[in-house]
């Protein structure tokens, strides 16, 4: 029989370790949404990098005049966000909270969009051909050149990493190392 001290002290260890367990498993939410404030930062890097002086303009006359919000953005608030600079978007889900890595890819999105129509008006861009869209950072011939390629288009390092291992991905017919 173990005294009743003894089991005190394994209650508390136990409570302790799955405290701790629990922690470590359980996703940051906080982390990974993303204000309408954050959006807007990101899409006017993005405008600036594609040298689209009317987007940043527009852009910053919204940051001034909305404020500094905090609060996460719905998928609902980045389409409208969008569709007042002038991109056709739609959601299925109007009502759930845009993470960071949606809010990534359409800051991509835009960014080649905005870059697509400054080439289209004979405007440079950098020195040498730019991609259009993330399809032709898919295209590139590895991992690395797909990486550089969507980080170009305003990507972040990590999501552009994740978006890109579509192409090291082996056939069905391959065997796995």
């Amino acid at each position: 029989m173990i005294p009743r001290k003894g089991l005190i002290w394994i209650l508390v260890w136990v409570v302790a370790v799955m405290t701790i367990a629990t922690a470590v498993a359980a996703p940051d939410k906080r982390a990974a949404r993303v204000t309408g404030a954050q959006l807007m930062q990101d899409l006017a890097a993005a405008a600036s990098a594609a040298d689209s002086r009317q987007a940043s303009a527009t852009l910053r006359d919204m940051m001034s005049s909305h404020g500094r919000s905090e609060a996460p953005i719905t998928e609902a608030g980045a389409v409208a966000l969008l569709r007042s600079l002038g991109v056709d978007v739609t959601t299925s889900a109007p009502e759930r909270v845009l993470s960071r890595r949606q809010a990534d890819a359409l800051v991509v999105k835009f960014r080649g969009l905005l870059t697509s129509l400054n080439e289209a008006q004979g405007v440079a861009v950098g020195h040498g051909p730019s991609p259009d869209s993330l399809d032709d950072c898919l295209a590139e011939k590895n991992h690395g050149s797909c990486v550089d390629c969507c980080k170009a288009l305003g990507g972040e390092a990590s999501t552009c990493a994740k978006t890109c291992f579509a192409i090291n991905k082996p056939s069905g017919s391959e065997p796995l190392p």
